[in-house]
C-alpha cells in the first residue's frame, strides 16, 4: 500500500506555472501530482551541492521541476517550474 505525500507548492512556483502554455502546464501538474505518490521517481535527479533537492524533466526533456523533500515530514516542496535554462539559477 503506497502512502501519499504532503505536497507543497511555494508560491513562486506557482507563478511560473501560471505562465506556462495550456498543454505544458498539463504536463507539469501531472509530475507534480506524481511526485505526491513517489517523491524519488527514477528519473529524479538530486541537485549538487543541495541537501534533499531533487530535480524531474517534462515537457521533451525542455522543463524542470525542482523540489525537495523532507523524509522526517513526509513532505515535498515544490520550489521551481521553470524551462531547463534558467532552473538552476540560483542555487
Amino acid at each position: 500500500m503506497a502512502t501519499n505525500w504532503t505536497l507543497v507548492v511555494s508560491r513562486s512556483a506557482l507563478t511560473e506555472l501560471a505562465k506556462l502554455e495550456d498543454t505544458i502546464k498539463d504536463e507539469a501538474v501531472e509530475a507534480i501530482n506524481e511526485l505526491r505518490e513517489d517523491p524519488f521517481p527514477p528519473d529524479a535527479i538530486p541537485l549538487r551541492g543541495s541537501v534533499n533537492r531533487y530535480r524531474i524533466k517534462f515537457y521533451r526533456n525542455r522543463y524542470r521541476i525542482v523540489y525537495q523533500v523532507s523524509v522526517k515530514q513526509h513532505r515535498v516542496i515544490v520550489t521551481r517550474v521553470r524551462p531547463r535554462s534558467s532552473a538552476y539559477l540560483g542555487y
